[in-house]
């Protein structure tokens, strides 16, 4: 069977799917936050906030593709305009805090209690938060959709990592992406054309998430077994047998000692490795969440645009997933280094067009370049972030990775706002951030790919069960069957 896939890894990776398509509400800010030039009577389209503020009773939005925020609760010129990036970053310090709240509660109390809760609350404040009567309750109400995105990126990706099969998991990242998320919000956003429809069509639809992870994604054995609840563990990888259609062979696990950040970069050589790592998340995250919220104001059919990134992420994906298995001398630094060429190429192209007020279709295609271009590099981050790092480090290493990312994100719609007074701030600052970094790539970091992961580790961290455990794990199968 291709990559040993079986029906439960086909649901998990649809539930993995569906955390990513919640977290596509980082990016809602180019819908909610969309402003279309405006007339005052029978005068020309502008977006002169002269004549917005001037035209009292005579003014009217000129075909606008979604009734925004924005435009409802008057985000549009003036010191209002940052509400726009507050919109994004209120959700995206949000995120912080979840991911870092959140993927603690996992830790101690389990993937599946705490899956339920982050996905319920996400039903919930999304939801709710297309009832906002006033800004202050939508930002309030934003900050707690932005907790459940942390938490299900947690939460649910380490779920659903423990409960697939290591060869699948570059399968995952290929196959089941941002593109998909692009995509499905477009879609949304599309046939609801209103920012309180479209946040209600999105809580709707994440109640087959709620249900796949009460009824058919069990408790992650990995954590069980860390736990030392071996009759529960046992329990769990009986049901995934039973849901694969599968019979049932006992798993050898091992037995780790997991280390906390601090004792992580007390590890010889960690600080450095996690130095290199950090730079790559922070700067990948607000010169990504800065292109990605920025492509809103692009010429052209917003849902078109958006539909192209979507369709055209899906394919580059897969493009890197055969890549990856097909090219065993595809590193993880020509991955990493190529992608961040390639990006501040775009970027350069991007600031010519600019100079030269050219808003023509090659405008659109060096965009979507240059969008395929930053999420490889993403990829290059996720896959380093995991090889680089030992077994009992690694949750800590990639939690520091993530808290990077979200200080970069919160940052990233500052730049968005910025460029409605100098339409540069975003070339610029990912030109700088990115040469910086692809420097700080070839200088210092490593070459991890196709790494044993077993084999990052101290040797003192790491025992593996002997005989004696394994007899007793057979009889404890046994009493459960019986």
């Amino acid at each position: 069977m291709w990559y040993d896939i079986n029906r439960f890894h086909i649901l998990a990776f649809i539930t993995w799917q569906f955390a990513n398509y919640f977290a596509g509400q980082n990016i809602f800010g180019i819908y909610s936050n969309n402003v279309p030039k405006w007339r005052c009577g029978n005068s020309e389209p502008s977006s002169d906030c002269e004549i917005y503020t001037s035209c009292k009773s005579n003014l009217t939005f000129v075909d606008p593709p979604f009734n925004s925020a924005a435009m409802e609760l008057n985000w549009i010129c003036g010191l209002s305009t940052w509400n726009q990036a507050f919109f994004s970053q209120v959700q995206f310090a949000g995120l912080l805090v979840g991911t870092l709240f959140f993927g603690t509660l996992s830790d101690r109390f389990g993937r599946k209690p705490i899956g339920i809760l982050v996905i319920s609350n996400g039903i919930c404040s999304t939801f709710a938060s297309g009832l906002a009567p006033t800004a202050t309750v939508l930002f309030v109400l934003r900050f707690f959709v932005g907790l459940s995105i942390g938490g299900m990126l947690v939460v649910l990706c380490a779920w659903i990592m423990e409960v697939i099969l290591p060869q699948q998991r570059m399968v995952v990242r290929g196959c089941f992406n941002w593109g998909w998320t692009r995509i499905a919000l477009t879609v949304v956003c599309y046939f609801t054309r209103e920012w309180r429809l479209a946040s209600f069509t999105t809580a709707i639809s994440l109640i087959p998430a709620l249900l796949l992870v009460i009824f058919v994604i069990p408790e992650s054995p990995v954590w069980l077994h860390s736990k030392g609840f071996k009759s529960r563990m046992i329990q769990s990888e009986m049901h995934i047998a039973r849901v694969a259609g599968i019979p049932y062979v006992p798993v050898e696990h091992k037995v780790l000692r997991p280390k906390g950040l601090i004792e992580t970069l007390k590890t010889k050589g960690m600080l450095k490795t996690l130095s290199v790592l950090w730079s790559m998340w922070f700067i990948v995250a607000i010169c990504g969440g800065a292109i990605d919220l920025n492509s809103g104001k692009l010429s052209g059919d917003l849902y078109l645009n958006q539909m192209l990134f979507g369709i055209l992420l899906v394919f580059s994906k897969m493009l890197l997933l055969y890549v990856d298995t097909n090219f065993h001398n595809f590193k993880r630094r020509t991955l990493h280094q190529g992608s961040l060429i390639g990006t501040l190429i775009c970027v350069v192209i991007m600031a010519c067009y600019t100079m030269s007020d050219y808003h023509g279709v090659a405008v659109l295609v060096t965009y979507l370049i240059g969008t395929v271009f930053i999420e490889y590099t993403w990829d290059a981050c996720y896959l380093c972030a995991v090889e680089l790092v030992e077994t009992p480090s690694r949750a800590s290493a990639t939690g520091s990775c993530s808290l990077a990312a979200r200080v970069g994100m919160i940052l990233a719609p500052i730049l968005t706002n910025a460029n409605l007074w100098w339409p540069y701030s975003v070339s610029t600052t990912v030109m700088v951030l990115g040469t910086s970094n692809l420097l700080v790539s070839y200088f210092f970091l490593q070459e991890s790919k196709g790494v044993n992961l077993d084999d990052v580790h101290t040797d003192d961290n790491i025992q593996l069960k002997d005989v004696q455990e394994l007899r007793e794990t057979e009889a404890m199968v046994q009493k459960v069957r019986d």
